[in-house]
Formats: structure tokens, sequence, C-alpha cells
């Protein structure tokens, strides 16, 4: 039997399918927990709640959807440091999509892969059927797009800095004051509704749970593709939600949009994200990324804004990043397109040998 403890609606049931499936009549008792969507047990904040459980089953996967730590949340790192180490006595595997050098997780018992891959049919990319791939360069309006969301402290700043530059296409609209600043034209008419009329109060922007009808399925806001934006801009400047801590790998869609569409980016996240990603296989260092190695926030907003007005309007520029990071745009999109493909059935398979040598070793020593 397997039992699934989360939320419904994440993308935690879709993901347990194959190995549900394959283990409906096992004798193992398999529980899995979603740690970020735990909706069920109400027990997030009581780790020894969860030790609790795990003890009546044979096997468990703990799932880190989004971090193993949220700065909103009233426990610690050491408290769940805690809480792991009574669960390596256990029979506890962890399914990661962050890593946290706080956190001190077996590696030898965690599959990690990077949160923007995703095996949820809402939060899949959604190209449209005429987007234009563009590994070679072409005339276009823009030089940059910066489409921030939620308001925060440093994409404020970043919005102050870079904005206003004629060569950045620029919207805010989780921000009161630079919502009314954002450019609109290139924007689709439904997300542009849904975007421009939400009510901000809070700050945060909702560009996850709402959703736009493109094709054949509902899709996120936040994965689909500007096409019209794409097509009229070279190159992306991502800024990531998450606070900027160097201890945090945390990359979202907002990284994986343009990997997925082999386009030149610049990102202001926390630190070392090119040794993250690398392990997936990506290769970044072609992407004028050496302020990523720069620990100070400070120092590296400097740098990436220093890079950004270096490259400019300068169409001379612009042409020698097409040509120097062609190669490694187009070998990232495949990783990209591998991961996406065979994410589902290498979970599915990495958890059944989990189970399976956990269930003969049980039988082996009975």
């Amino acid at each position: 039997m397997i039992e699934f403890l989360g939320n419904k609606y994440t993308e935690s049931l879709s993901m347990f399918d194959g190995i549900k499936a394959e283990h409906k009549d096992s004798k193992c008792k398999i529980l899995v927990i979603d740690w970020w969507q735990d909706e069920t047990l109400k027990i997030r904040m009581k780790p020894a709640g969860y030790i609790t459980k795990i003890k009546e089953y044979d096997i468990c996967f703990f799932m880190i959807s989004e971090m193993w730590f949220n700065d909103g949340w009233d426990i610690s790192p050491k408290e769940i440091n805690s809480m792991l180490k009574e669960l390596n006595k256990l029979n506890v595997f962890y399914i990661t999509k962050s890593e946290d050098s706080r956190i001190r997780v077996d590696v030898s018992k965690s599959y990690d892969i990077p949160w923007f891959i995703r095996s949820d049919s809402r939060l899949t990319f959604h190209v449209d059927n005429n987007f234009k791939l563009d590994f070679d360069y072409r005339p276009k309006d823009y030089t940059f797009n910066m489409l921030l969301g939620s308001d925060t402290f440093l994409r404020t700043l970043f919005f102050e800095l870079i904005g206003n530059e004629h060569y950045v296409y620029s919207t805010y609209f989780g921000n009161k004051k630079f919502k009314l600043k954002s450019a609109m034209h290139l924007e689709d008419d439904d997300i542009l509704h849904k975007l421009s009329n939400q009510d901000i109060t809070s700050n945060k922007l909702q560009t996850m749970s709402e959703r736009v009808w493109r094709d054949w399925r509902d899709v996120s806001i936040s994965h689909t593709i500007p096409e019209k934006i794409y097509n009229n801009s070279h190159f992306d400047i991502v800024t990531e939600t998450e606070p900027l801590l160097n201890t945090l790998n945390f990359t979202t869609e907002k990284t994986g949009k343009p990997i997925s569409t082999g386009r030149f980016f610049i990102w202001y996240n926390s630190p070392n994200q090119v040794e993250y990603l690398r392990q997936f296989g990506f290769e970044l260092q072609d992407y004028l990324s050496y302020y990523d190695k720069v620990q100070c926030n400070v120092d590296r907003l400097s740098q990436v804004k220093e890079l950004i007005k270096e490259i400019g309007d300068n169409e001379n520029y612009i042409k020698k990043i097409y040509e120097d990071t062609k190669g490694a745009r187009m070998y990232n999109q495949e990783v990209f397109k591998k991961l996406m493909r065979t994410y589902q059935s290498n979970i599915t398979s990495w958890m059944s040998e989990q189970i399976n040598t956990s269930y003969n070793s049980e039988k082996t020593n009975a």
C-alpha cells in the first residue's frame, strides 16, 4: 500500500501516479510526504509528529517541493536537522527541488532535480506553435526584457537602476508605484488583464494560481512563454523571488524559461547557481556569469547592473553574445528537454529501487 500526505492540488499527486500503480498491491507500507504542502497532518511545526507517523511505515519518501526552510515558518534549521538525525535511523529517502547547506541531508538517500523541471501540466512551459527560437541574431526592438512579479526590496532597486533604460522592456505589476510605469504593449491581452487588475495590497502578484487557456490546456501565467516579448527582445534579466542566501540553491521557472527556449540571460539570484545547475547537466560558464561567484549581494548586484549597461544597445556586443553562447544555449535546451522527458520515469524507477531493496532486505532479515 502507498499513502500520500500533502496538498491534493500540488504536482505531487500526479507525480506519484507511476509508483502508485506499480506498488498498489505491494505488502510494503509506503508513505510519501510533501513537506512544503502538507495540509493533512498539520504537523509541519512539530517534527516529532512526523517521526511518529513515519515509524508506522516500512519506507518513507520526503518530498521537498520548494525549500527545506522558510523564514516565515516557526521552525529553525537546527530543529529540522534534529528531525533529520532521527529520520536517518529510519528507512527514509528524500526528493528535493532545492539545496540548502544549512540542512544536512544524506545525499546517498536523495534524488535531486531543479524546481523548474515539472510533471504537472499546468506548470510545464507553454510555447506557442508559431514561436521562433532565436539561436542566431536578428534585429529586435529591445536588448533585454525584465519581467518582475511580486514586490521585493531588491526588485524595486533593480527596477530603479535598470527599468528606465530604453533598451529594456520592463514590467513590475507587483509594485503599486511601478505597476503604472510598466510596459504593456507586448503583453497578451488575457495575461495583461489578469496581472494589471490584481489586488496587490499584500505586495504579492499571483502568477502561479492565475491561469490562461493555451491550446488544449490550462496554464499558469508563470509558465506561459511570453511569445511577443521574446520575439522583440534579445535577452532576459532574471530576478528570483526567494531571499538571497549564500546557503540556498533554488531556481524557479524564471530561470527555466530562458533555458528551455535557448536564450541568453543575466540573473540576480543567490551566488553559485552555475555550479548548482551544472550537476544536472547545464553548462552556463559561457553566459558571462562571472558575477555568479561574488558572495556579497551588493557587489553582485553592482556587477550585474554594469554588465547590463555594458551590453546596452551595443549591436556588435549583442551579436557577439549570440555567436559565443549559441553552442551552450542549444546544448542547455536539449538538457532541459531530456530532463523533462525522463523526469517522471526516472523518479518512478528510483523510488521503486529503494522500495524493492527495502522490502527484500526486510524479508531476508525476517
